[in-house]
């Protein structure tokens, strides 16, 4: 029998475990490769190359993997990239500490989203240290969440830095990553989400239970009102209180930075109005409306707190007269807290849950401030003495007032301390004189200010009156006297109202303002209307110029209708429908509604927001006070130029037509109730509309 050689018995067999054992080896290095892949973005199957350093390419041929698998390990490798980008992303915005806590608490998110990426690396590690027969495949189905995850984390990043985001902005962003088919995407995308909503959550218990702002970095949707008087106001300096940096060490999360109590002394709390929203910072899914009540429970716990360290002596003898201290709001807040804790621990906000808190929450801090107004601190015996000083309800008072200034105001150009000084000391004289001391109580804190504008915005004004009236006086731009009346002191007279603790609270700034532009125009008004008067007094037994008479009596005519119009149908009425809504209401807030309601009634019904018909008006009452102080000029004369005269009845008459035709396009749309009567009693008899809207020729 003839025998093979042994070598070549023997070749057979080793070579097919050589080839075994070689195809192991490979296996075992294209999986090695891969790890390290996942996890730097590259490996040493991938080579620099040389005209550009910063791209790396992958060989075109790797010996010991097969073709089939180069896709797959090119998958994997971007998957590396992609967490690689993550990772600096997330160690950049925890070193740095500046990026606020949202983006901060982000970062938290991500973090964990990648030590699952690694658990899930170690886990496939093993794996092939137990069977080296797996696969790159193996890999790639073991990784398919982060395949899908990990490139919209990284479009979500690059959408964050590009956009300049920043806090309660990047809600927005995030949420609408959470509208995706894919489950796995979606429900990673509402933890970043969530991560934020507890920044958020935490914020708005702050302002709601300490009415304080915990923003450093400027994150939130309420912030402070810089542009307002602080010590018109009767406050002090506010400033945001600050936190302790939320990223001190990588160990603590960005919830814990709010969850820190501030120093007693170290912060001052802002006062009542000097928070403010920031429409740009408020997330579209939480409403304008809720964001108000947010803000407004929290200024009304900073009204109500238990700290002294911010008002004055004042102030303070009047919380503890009123017995606010006494009052416990603890448990309250406390409840308000736990409920919204609760919303931090589930996967969505729940946004209906979220606003029936605060709506609960505004519903009862309104009607407890609304008892401490309305029946502890006397708001309708305030809302009596605003009445009787910027409403003029008390005509006696104003009259004897205009008639003991008159030539002190009209010769008055511009303010200073003697001449106001002057000006309230004849108005308490005038409060003594009849009596009224015990009625207007609250004189002190109303006093009487001259408020001249700058100087273009008055050459303006005084240019204008000066072009209307040179022609009825013969006389050219740079005439004085008469038609300089806008420059007067009655023109530029106002109220400063002193507003102390609570009131501040109720009357803001731009109520002031709002009541002063209301008493301007009565304080005209009644002067005018007094000037027309004494104006009769004077003359009525030796000044036999008819024409005088005709022009006087017609003005006054339209100055008496439109001043009981103003006082009885708009003020009088008005008045009287707040002060019943007050009474019946149970909501501070409503009640604040009710007073800026009034406050737009009287200006829209005195044709304030009406640009053409009030500027007629103020013609008018110009016309009319040149007229009296033309004729008190010339009383000495035998006979008047009829030409001036006649000027005045010109001038008069077209503004009376022009506001008449307005009026009555109004009254056509029906939209003030009340100018129907004003319009009836100018136009009684039908003498208007006979003649076109003017009272005939003079």
């Amino acid at each position: 029998m003839r025998r093979l050689p042994l070598p070549a018995i023997l070749l057979r067999p080793i070579d097919t475990k050589f080839k075994q054992i070689s195809l192991i080896y490979r296996g075992s290095m294209a999986l090695h490769e891969a790890l390290i892949a996942l996890q730097t973005g590259c490996s040493g199957l991938l080579t620099l190359k040389q005209d550009d350093p910063h791209f790396k390419k992958r060989l075109p041929s790797i010996p010991y993997v097969h073709q089939g698998e180069l896709e797959i390990l090119d998958r994997l490798t971007q998957l590396g990239r992609h967490y690689h980008t993550i990772d600096e992303y997330v160690q950049n915005i925890i070193k740095t500490k500046t990026s606020g806590l949202y983006i901060l608490s982000f970062a938290f998110e991500l973090r964990s989203i990648l030590q699952s990426y690694l658990q899930c690396l170690s886990q496939l590690e093993h794996e092939c240290l137990q069977n080296t027969s797996l696969t790159l495949s193996h890999l790639l189905i073991s990784l398919t969440d982060y395949t899908l995850l990990f490139p919209a984390l990284v479009s979500l990043i690059n959408t964050l830095q590009s956009s300049g985001y920043r806090g309660c902005q990047i809600l927005d962003v995030i949420r609408r990553c959470t509208l995706d088919g894919n489950t796995i995407l979606s429900s990673t995308m509402k933890k970043l989400l969530c991560a934020g909503h507890r920044i958020l959550i935490k914020q708005i218990i702050s302002i709601l239970t300490r009415g304080q702002v915990y923003d450093e970095y400027g994150e939130f949707f309420i912030g402070l009102n810089n542009s307002i008087n602080v010590e018109a106001m009767g406050m002090t300096t506010p400033s945001i209180s600050r936190m302790t940096s939320a990223a001190a060490s990588r160990s603590h999360s960005p919830e814990r930075a709010l969850m820190q109590t501030p120093q007693p002394n170290s912060t001052t709390t802002p006062g009542y109005n000097q928070y403010l929203l920031i429409p740009e910072m408020l997330p579209s899914y939480i409403p304008l409306p809720l964001a108000d009540k947010i803000l407004f429970i929290g200024e009304s716990w900073l009204l109500l707190k238990k700290n002294d360290d911010d008002d004055d002596d004042n102030d303070r003898n009047t919380r503890n007269s009123l017995g606010i201290n006494s009052i416990d709001y603890d448990e309250q807040n406390h409840l308000v807290q736990q409920q919204l804790h609760a919303l931090t621990l589930a996967d969505d906000l729940n946004m209906f849950e979220l606003e029936r808190i605060i709506e609960r929450a505004r519903i009862d801090l309104s009607l407890t401030l609304r008892n401490l107004f309305v029946d502890r601190f006397h708001l309708i015996d305030e809302l009596e003495q605003i009445r009787g000083f910027y409403l003029i309800e008390r005509g006696e008072l104003y009259t004897l007032f205009v008639n003991r200034t008159s030539q002190l105001l009209l010769n008055t150009k511009k303010s200073s301390n003697a001449i106001e000084n002057d000006i309230n000391e004849v108005f308490k004289q005038c409060l003594n004189d009849l009596h009224l001391d015990t009625i207007l109580t609250n004189s002190d804190k109303f006093k009487f200010k001259l408020n001249f504008p700058p100087n273009e915005l008055a050459n303006q004004e005084i240019s204008a009156a000066r072009r209307l009236l040179s022609r009825t006086q013969g006389s050219n731009d740079n005439s004085s006297s008469p038609s300089d009346f806008w420059s007067c002191g009655w023109a530029n007279l106002s109220i400063q109202y002193k507003v102390k603790y609570p009131m501040k609270a109720f009357f803001s700034e731009n109520c002031k303002q709002r009541y002063n532009d209301i008493f301007h125009l009565l304080i005209v008004l009644r002067y005018v209307q007094t000037e027309l008067n004494s104006l009769w007094l004077a003359f009525k037994n030796h000044h036999r110029n008819s024409l005088v008479w005709h022009l006087r009596n017609t003005m006054s005519f339209f100055i008496d209708n439109f001043q009981y119009y103003i006082q009885i149908d708009v003020l009088e009425y008005k008045y009287q429908h707040l002060i019943r809504s007050i009474q019946s209401s149970t909501d501070f807030q409503q009640i604040k509604h009710l007073h800026e309601l009034f406050l737009a009634d009287i200006q829209t019904h005195s044709f304030m927001l009406l640009g053409t018909a009030y500027q007629s008006i103020k013609n008018i009452l110009s016309i009319c006070a040149s007229f009296c102080l033309t004729i008190k000029q010339q009383e000495k004369k035998d006979n008047l130029d009829e030409n001036v005269l006649r000027g005045f009845g010109k001038d008069f008459n077209d503004e009376i037509k022009l506001l008449f035709g307005i009026l009555g396009m109004v009254q056509k749309h029906n939209a003030l109730p009340h100018l129907g009567v004003f319009l009836t009693r100018l136009d009684f008899n039908r003498f208007l509309t006979n003649n076109n809207g003017s009272f005939g020729e003079f």
